[in-house]
């Protein structure tokens, strides 16, 4: 969602598995779903929220639907208290990033009805991997971004560029766009825990490489992992100064200002993008790849309590989340979408028409994707980047350290993004 995160825990709608000729299902007399919502925006932006609980109400009259607006800081202390001290003050439902599935995981129900459903077939099939634990699902889409390499389309007409395809395009423009210090080709996180290690990931995807084999063993050696940490290198030469202080959001508001000719963001600051008076020209770009672009789905999904009182009604609103119409307003809140029937849509929106193609493909990065393993990759990109060490020897060096058993990453901000 966007990078204002959102973290609802639903409760008052049951399931929406009839078609909207069906008659309302009954329900007992002031049965309800709670839905808690991390959210700092106004509340005029939640009626897209709202009409889901209205589609669910349709068929389900008498059940209320509670929606209660939280600060987006208080997500995770919040799930933690829910799922340790205090299971009885949990919604029915919530909304949770996808990297915290792990850890949440015991406190969730399995969505095996709802993973086996048809409404599921028409969800794109990484939308749903990205919410599963050991083979189980764990939470539906909710709001899901892709990630996107977002270009300065006036700046490309202005040098008679043609918009990049391929990382050696990428660095090949941002030698052309780079200005310093009025303007940087392209902007590079550096900082540790900061949005480096998921694009390098990324760039380590585009070399046709996964971090991990068939057998689950890590393997960050590879040549392609060193030829994309050798990119990320060349690439450093057109990006901004002091890399190993920049974080993903410090270079999202640094290309807003119009100081950068690129940067690698995701669907929710595009759309944040679009509606900022005074925004320089863009166009958003799917992720190069190696001969065909890449797509990486991220975000979050609806996850229903184990231990709530009205677990069946709550299970039966995580169905009704993924049929179309609900998939439909879920877009409309922000995020991209996962559905069969609107990718079709979407792929008339010049915002996301270039991604849309990539999407029933995407790369995702696994929910139980230890923390070390992004660790590690930080770590590499510090060693790389500060001129310690080549490519070869800062991944060698990474790869020790996750096989010592390197400190894992503190849980971070609620996100689906960086």
């Amino acid at each position: 969602m966007p990078k204002f995160l959102l973290l609802v825990c639903l409760s008052l709608l049951p399931a929406a598995t009839a078609c909207a000729a069906d008659p309302p299902a009954a329900a007992a007399p002031g049965q309800s779903l709670q839905i808690a919502v991390w959210y700092d925006g106004p509340a005029s932006n939640l009626t897209a929220l709202n009409g889901l609980s209205w589609i669910f109400q349709q068929h389900h009259r008498g059940v209320t639907v509670s929606l209660s607006r939280h600060a987006t800081i208080t997500a995770y202390p919040l799930l933690l208290r829910w799922s340790t001290i205090d299971p009885g003050g949990a919604p029915d439902l919530t909304v949770i990033s996808s990297s915290w599935l792990p850890q949440f995981a015991e406190s969730l129900a399995p969505l095996d009805s709802v993973a086996t459903s048809a409404p599921a077939s028409r969800i794109v099939s990484p939308a749903l991997e990205l919410f599963r634990i050991d083979g189980r699902l764990r939470a539906v889409p909710w709001s899901l971004a892709a990630r996107t390499l977002v270009v300065r389309s006036d700046l490309l007409a202005e040098k008679r560029l043609a918009a990049p395809k391929t990382w050696e395009q990428v660095a090949e423009v941002a030698a052309a766009l780079h200005s310093p210090p009025q303007r940087y080709g392209l902007g590079l996180p550096g900082a540790e825990r900061a949005g480096g290690a998921a694009l390098l990931q990324e760039m380590i995807w585009a070399e046709g490489e996964e971090l991990a084999a068939g057998s689950g063993v890590v393997d960050l050696t590879r040549p392609g992992t060193v030829r994309a940490l050798g990119r990320y290198l060349a690439l450093a030469k057109s990006a901004q100064p002091e890399i190993l202080t920049w974080t993903q959001p410090d270079l999202e508001t640094l290309f807003a200002g119009g100081r950068l000719g690129m940067v690698v963001t995701d669907t929710w600051a595009v759309r944040t993008y679009k509606s900022m008076p005074g925004m320089p020209s863009f166009q958003a770009l799917p992720l190069p790849g190696g001969r065909q672009p890449l797509g990486h789905l991220l975000g979050d999904g609806l996850a229903v309590f184990a231990k709530g009182p009205r677990r069946s009604l709550a299970v039966q609103y995580a169905q009704m989340v993924l049929m179309p119409q609900a998939q439909r307003k879920l877009v409309e809140w922000g995020g991209l979408p996962v559905h069969q029937e609107l990718l079709d849509e979407a792929g008339k929106d010049p915002l996301l028409a270039a991604l849309v193609p990539t999407v029933p493909q995407a790369w995702i990065i696994p929910p139980a994707q230890p923390p070390e393993l992004s660790s590690a990759l930080d770590y590499a990109l510090y060693l790389a980047l500060s001129g310690r060490a080549t490519p070869e020897q800062a991944l060698a060096a990474a790869q020790e350290r996750l096989r010592a058993g390197g400190t894992p990453s503190p849980p971070g901000a609620p996100a689906g993004a960086s």
